[in-house]
């Protein structure tokens, strides 16, 4: 399986200088837990950062920080460790594992196309375990020769 069948189809992106509440208010209304935060370049948006719904509530927020008045880049991580879009969703895990991170961004001809993270994958992941685990005892019950399933 391989990351472009498990990332989001899109990144949700910030500005740099927006504010956490500004941050927050956009996870909610896009139902995602982490925003990728821009800055403006000559030739559009560029990627410099990750905000995570952890960054804000347990790094600002919890520290006492006022979300109206606290910028996302006070908080954010800087940087965004990627993966190739065709990646096999074990070597993605891998990345994360070895970066610690639990996101990664997916990035299709040097453009950053969407997120990956964890939880997904590893959903894909037992999703996959389980359907082989299914396909083998149908396989021993009818004593078939077929094929097994294939893993993409």
């Amino acid at each position: 399986m391989r990351v472009q069948d498990a990332c989001s189809p899109a990144a949700v992106h910030i500005p740099l200088s927006c504010t956490l509440q500004e941050a927050a208010r956009q996870m909610r209304d896009e139902h995602v837990g982490a925003l990728i935060v821009t800055e403006h370049a000559p030739i559009g948006p560029r990627a410099v950062g990750v905000a995570t719904d952890r960054d804000i509530v347990l790094d600002a927020v919890a520290a006492g920080a006022d979300p109206s008045q606290t910028c996302v880049c006070d908080v954010m991580s800087r940087g965004i460790v990627s993966v190739a879009h065709d990646a096999s969703l074990s070597d993605a895990l891998q990345e994360m594992l070895s970066t610690g991170v639990r996101r990664v961004g997916v990035v299709a001809d040097q453009a950053l196309v969407g997120v990956l993270d964890v939880l997904g994958a590893m959903a894909l992941e037992w999703d996959l375990i389980a359907r082989l685990e299914r396909n083998e005892r149908e396989r021993e019950t009818t004593g078939s020769t077929q094929q097994p399933l294939s893993v993409g």
